[in-house]
């Protein structure tokens, strides 16, 4: 039980933090000998994290259905760049996901870890915004979602990815962050398709596992909270990747 329940802190807190749950898993599993959990282990985790963006998001996301079912406009071009954004993922979900399970070691996890560095390092700074959210075409919502695809690579955060790419393209800093975290629900989404038909009786209780998922969750609204409050501070995105560079220097020392 409580194994799950660090799993749960670990998969919250990592999945919204620009610092890569992946990466850390590998590390775990490797270096700690901790074992990873199993299909159905993982979906209650995916759960928790999911549900953690609805409950942040709720009073947004119930506006913005409304809307959506009044047929307003603005509600569904939002729709059309979440799509859009969506698409490379899946794309490369689909693709290429067996191939980068073949790279899923603590060697590609350091790789990740320095990358993600280097585009928390470089995230412009509110002062540098050149335009408005509105007047961003499609363009710069698909370069975001090829963003979040590249983060299937292990220890290249995907919210660090997705907001740093956010930034660049020009969203403010509260709407990147937001759309990065919205995006994380049919990514989650996409993730429980393809672990369900892989789930067995593992044998774990259910009742730790409802456990292990509210622990994500909480952890998961814990992170949304801590990002939304510093996004535009620059020097916090600076000190997640002086973490990192520091991680991964102390994988690769201690680690071997």
């Amino acid at each position: 039980m409580w194994s799950l329940i660090i799993l749960g802190a670990l998969q919250g807190l990592t999945e919204f933090l620009p610092v890569s749950s992946s990466g850390h898993l590998i590390v775990l599993r490797t270096l700690f000998g901790m074992a990873l959990p199993g299909a159905t282990v993982e979906v209650a985790l995916h759960a928790g994290t999911l549900a953690s963006v609805l409950l942040y998001y709720r009073p947004w996301i119930a506006k913005w259905v409304r809307q959506l079912t009044r047929g307003e406009r603005a509600a569904w071009r939002y729709f059309m760049r979440l799509t859009v954004a969506s698409l490379p993922a899946g794309a490369l979900g689909i693709g290429f996901g067996h191939v980068i399970e073949d790279y899923f070691t603590v060697s590609a996890a350091v790789i990740g870890w320095l990358l993600t560095a280097v585009l928390l390092w470089v995230m412009p700074s509110p002062k540098e915004d050149r335009q408005s959210t509105p007047s961003m075409g499609l363009l710069g919502y698909l370069l975001i979602g090829l963003a979040q695809g590249l983060a299937l690579w292990p220890g290249l955060s995907r919210s660090g990815s997705t907001i740093a790419m956010g930034r660049a393209v020009g969203l403010d800093p509260e709407e990147a962050a937001r759309f990065s975290f919205l995006m994380a629900v049919p990514a989650v989404l996409g993730a429980l398709v393809f672990e369900i038909p892989s789930l067995r009786l593992s044998g774990i209780p259910w009742m730790d596992m409802t456990l292990a998922a509210l622990v994500a969750a909480m952890a998961g609204l814990v992170a949304i909270q801590w990002v939304t409050r510093i996004v535009n501070h620059p020097h916090a995105w600076r000190g997640f990747a002086i973490y990192l560079v520091l991680a991964a220097v102390a994988v690769r020392i201690f680690g071997g």
